[in-house]
């Protein structure tokens, strides 16, 4: 059987932002199953995404994991609008600004808000930005771009898999919920193939203070939690082959 080789695609948490890389999920997932981890990217946004993906054409892995969408379904009107703008448009975001808006996005959300509020104003809030943030990821020429070199990198390589983290639960609540729709909107626009696999991180992570450092980022046990769970994942698809 051939040794899993991982390359490991997705956000600051794939570089173990803040706990450090030895305790990251990719790290502790390699160790789990005994494989090692051949190429990765981290703090990457959705939109950038075909620019990496020759990696794997180049180093044709055993798997991928793509963390995805962290940055991108945030608690914040201010980057949205500005992704949204520039869809509807039709002028590209620049590499700078697209940086700069997912780090405004994710420093909206550094710290966690007082708890689920049943105020016509959060229930206002919630159903604005889902709304933007559906229309943002099906109008954008870029968003669709990534869409279609991710299918298409999965049909080049039918003997990887494909095993997709959804976006992570954090302690903002409205925030938490944004990113149950961004996971529905990720997992529905990508091709149903039989090396394209789904790991939901909610159901592996209830959201609690154990699990995270701060509002958004997760701690050694919950990276560890992530490992065990794409263990799991990992080891199905290679049963499903033997």
């Amino acid at each position: 059987m051939k040794p899993v080789e991982l390359v490991v695609l997705g956000g600051c948490h794939v570089a173990g932002y803040p706990i450090g890389a030895s305790q990251a999920f990719p790290a502790q997932l390699s160790e789990l199953l005994g494989g090692r981890v051949v190429g990765e990217v981290s703090y990457l946004t959705f939109t950038h995404l075909p620019e990496h993906l020759a990696l794997i054409d180049q180093l044709r892995p055993s798997h991928v994991v793509l963390q995805l969408g962290n940055y991108e379904f945030a608690d914040s009107f201010r980057p949205l609008l500005r992704q949204l703008g520039s869809a509807l448009l039709a002028r590209p975001l620049a590499p700078a600004r697209a940086d700069k808006a997912a780090k405004a996005a994710q420093a909206a959300t550094a710290a966690p808000g007082a708890g689920p509020s049943r105020r016509p104003r959060h229930w206002a809030r919630l159903a604005a930005l889902s709304l933007l943030t559906t229309l943002l990821w099906w109008v954008s020429a870029r968003h669709r771009r990534s869409f279609a070199a991710l299918n298409a990198c999965m049909r080049r390589h039918p003997a990887t898999s494909f095993v997709f983290l959804s976006p992570f639960p954090t302690l903002h609540p409205i925030q938490n919920s944004l990113r149950h729709v961004g996971g529905w909107l990720l997992h529905q626009r990508l091709a149903r193939r039989p090396n394209c696999h789904w790991v939901d991180s909610h159901a592996l992570l209830h959201p609690g203070k154990p699990l995270f450092v701060d509002g958004s980022h997760l701690n050694r046990h919950a990276h560890r939690v992530l490992a065990y769970g794409l263990a799991a994942a990992v080891l199905g698809t290679l049963d499903s082959l033997l």
